[in-house]
């Protein structure tokens, strides 16, 4: 207990003796970063919230998909063709270092940095214009697949449409019913003309019930949050560099000055 209260004294004694080695390189380290990060360039940053569309309550493309598709060339390409940019090896590296796509609460979340608001604004809509053209092409292969399943039914109904219409035309031909037989024609066309028609609305219900059936949780993808352009940058963070380089500039500071103690007392410090 003794040799730690004297160990103790003796750290006290040394910085006192030692300031100015400690106060020199705190100084030296915080204003570095000061002026460092004064003089760095502003990094500002967009985000969008978007819901990945479905088709029958499936989704158009996994998120996880999303995520590892904007990391790929091809597709950086068409970012850059969107924003103009001529699509270089370097511009696309460029531009992977600065969008970030994520899956976040069931959503998919885009952002996007620039060396301005507007231009990580435009990023975000350069990111959010190709993934909405890639899910709008899914959706369109999807609806097409629809619209075969349901073609045959659709012919069958305007099968029955143009019978109706020929049995109608049929009646309307035969004019006053004078006769008796003229009437028995007419009223089996009646007859037949009623149940055309009853068949012709049960198979449109039926459609109408089996596209319902077919199309539910069907939905495109859809902008759930708009980017907007940020005025406060996300980087540097002047304050909390200074602080870490303080706080690092005392520690090396009191490092030095025991190592500087050390050299001068070895003797004290080896019979320790």
């Amino acid at each position: 207990m003794e040799e730690k209260e004297v160990d103790l004294r003796d750290y006290i004694t040394m910085v006192r003796k030692r300031w100015k080695i400690i106060l020199v390189i705190f100084l030296v380290s915080t204003v570095a970063s000061g002026v460092a990060s004064f003089l760095l360039p502003k990094t500002y940053e967009s985000s969008a919230m978007v819901k990945i569309g479905t088709i029958k309550n499936s989704l158009l493309e996994d998120p996880s998909t999303v995520v590892e598709i904007f990391k790929t060339k091809p597709v950086l390409e068409k970012v850059a063709e969107e924003l103009t940019i001529r699509p270089t090896q370097e511009k696309v590296s460029e531009l992977a270092t600065k969008i970030k796509v994520r899956e976040r609460s069931g959503l998919l979340e885009i952002r996007g940095r620039g060396e301005t608001p507007r231009g990580a604004l435009e990023l975000v809509n350069g990111v959010l214009a190709v993934l909405l053209k890639r899910h709008e092409q899914i959706f369109e292969r999807a609806r097409r697949v629809l619209e075969e399943y349901f073609a045959p039914d659709r012919e069958r109904l305007a099968e029955m449409k143009k019978e109706i219409e020929a049995l109608e035309r049929k009646i309307d031909k035969l004019g006053p019913t004078n006769s008796e037989a003229k009437a028995m024609v007419a009223f089996g066309y009646m007859e037949s003309l009623e149940r055309s028609r009853d068949r012709y609305h049960e198979s449109q219900v039926e459609l109408r019930d089996k596209i319902m059936k077919e199309s539910y949780g069907t939905i495109g993808t859809e902008l759930v949050v708009a980017p907007t352009a940020s005025e406060n940058p996300i980087a540097p963070r002047k304050k909390q560099n200074i602080i870490i380089a303080g706080i690092l500039g005392l520690f090396i500071g009191f490092v030095s000055a025991a190592i500087v103690e050390y050299f001068e007392k070895p003797e004290k410090v080896l019979n320790r």
